[in-house]
């Protein structure tokens, strides 16, 4: 999203999320902070839910629950990727990878994963179109290629050492020059041929297709949820060189979309405490007590 010559778009663009059973009470939740963090109403914002096989219960809760906040919510159903999945995440994590079979008229959505919460205006993002394929924030703990554990197989995919990477959990989409660069292709085709070359999924795959051509986000629109972890004795952070865990924990004060990314996750029992797992809880709390 340019700052200098926003191209405004006639109408806001969708917000899609990709979901299982096991992920509808984050999603929820985080419809729970859209709404708390637009006051004066949901007027003019939508959501697509991308699905494989949700249960007829999920899919009564999350329209139950948009309906409650007055969010316009349409579920759809996609077919399913057999991609790589290892440690805490399932196979929901490709749904997004559907979006330009399913959302190939939208010209701009944006993505969001269910693990995020909403803390301020998202309709700055949703008004815009980015200046590259996708607009995005760089990865908070691996922001170059070579630098972190992030896709591991760069040199034989011949990406160039230090190269910027993004986080797909907070994609800001051009639907359709993605389309046009077959980007989702791409993507699909290298995790079926090659997946020994990624370590994150779905995020490797689109920092692999989308190349270098995405506009760089304000931290702000993407903000890990690091403060928590960073009080466990076994935390690491391998990115201090790029970017100091200082830094990035002073970044969750301003944060509009706080991301809990990882296998930590604030609804777990042993989550550590303070004010991350109270936000979240408070949201939580609302949304049960909108149910």
């Amino acid at each position: 999203m340019s700052e200098n010559q926003p191209q405004v778009l006639p109408a806001l663009a969708p917000i899609v999320c990709g979901v299982d059973d096991g992920y509808t009470e984050p999603l929820c939740t985080m419809v729970t902070s859209l709404a708390a963090a637009h006051p004066a109403g949901l007027a003019g914002l939508r959501m697509v839910v991308l699905h494989h096989r949700l249960s007829a219960a999920s899919a009564a809760r999350i329209e139950a629950c948009a309906h409650r906040v007055g969010l316009a919510v349409r579920l759809c159903e996609v077919g399913d990727f057999n991609g790589p999945v290892t440690g805490w995440v399932s196979s929901a994590v490709y749904l997004r990878l559907a979006i330009d079979q399913v959302l190939g008229d939208e010209p701009v959505v944006l993505y969001l994963d269910a693990d995020t919460l909403i803390c301020a205006d998202v309709r700055p993002l949703l008004s815009s179109r980015p200046s590259g394929l996708v607009a995005a924030v760089r990865d908070a703990q691996n922001p170059l290629v070579g630098e972190g554990i992030a896709l591991p197989g760069w040199r034989e995919l011949g990406i160039a050492r230090g190269r910027e990477y993004f986080n797909s959990g907070v994609m800001l989409i051009d639907t359709a020059e993605c389309v046009r660069r077959e980007v989702f292709d791409r993507a699909r085709w290298l995790l079926r041929t090659k997946p020994h070359t990624t370590a994150f999924w779905d995020q490797d795959a689109l920092n692999w297709a989308v190349q270098d051509r995405w506009e760089r986000l304000d931290p702000r629109w993407n903000t890990f949820a690091l403060s928590p972890l960073a009080q466990r004795p076994e935390f690491v952070h391998h990115a201090e060189a790029v970017n100091p865990l200082s830094t990035l924990i002073a970044q969750e004060e301003t944060a509009a979309i706080l991301h809990f990314a990882g296998p930590d996750k604030p609804w777990q029992e042993d989550y550590p405490p303070g004010l991350l797992r109270e936000k979240y809880h408070r949201a939580l709390h609302d949304l049960k007590g909108r149910l």
